[in-house]
């Protein structure tokens, strides 16, 4: 038998950084603050959030998307992957 039981995850709110075991997987907490947590944001925000990020990375200079995409994504474009 473990020492540790599984939360009831149906009393968290509708969070994408909730982990399986109740813990906050954006920030460093040891368990989620629920409702009123200021980084809470349900899958669809999450999603609709990277859709926007792409947006703002596509509509740059092609020069400004290679120096981005050399430095922080290994070279690769996700963004025109995702969008166009």
């Amino acid at each position: 038998m473990s020492r540790y039981t599984m939360p009831d995850l149906s009393k968290f709110p509708n969070c994408c950084a909730l982990s399986e075991r109740g813990k906050c997987t954006r920030l460093k907490l040891f368990k989620c603050e629920g409702e009123q947590c200021p980084f809470r944001r349900s899958k669809k925000e999450d999603e609709d959030s990277l859709l926007k990020a792409y947006k703002r990375l596509l509509a740059l200079d092609k020069s400004v998307q290679m120096y981005i995409a050399h430095k922080y994504y290994d070279s690769a474009m996700p963004w025109k992957d995702s969008i166009g």
